[in-house]
């Protein structure tokens, strides 16, 4: 697949994917991702885009404030 901002290739990779929400950071680990080699950019399939939202939703209705740290690979399953 060619990156669709600069037309580089891409590779399969795993990322760590992070999210600033509210007073509270979330670090997602071991992400499935496409990425481009030349510009860096991330694409996410939309299983993977949706399991991270859900991974988001459920860690903000624990937190007040704080850094979550989560792995991917576990929550997915």
């Amino acid at each position: 697949m060619k990156c669709g901002i600069c037309k580089a290739e891409t590779e399969e990779k795993m990322v760590t994917h992070t999210e600033d929400v509210n007073d509270s950071v979330i670090v997602i680990r071991n992400v499935p991702a496409t990425v481009c080699t030349e510009c860096g950019n991330i694409w996410y399939t939309g299983t993977v885009a949706a399991r991270l939202e859900e991974i988001v939703d459920h860690i903000i209705k624990g937190m007040i404030t704080g850094v979550a740290v989560v792995n991917y690979a576990k929550k997915a399953a």
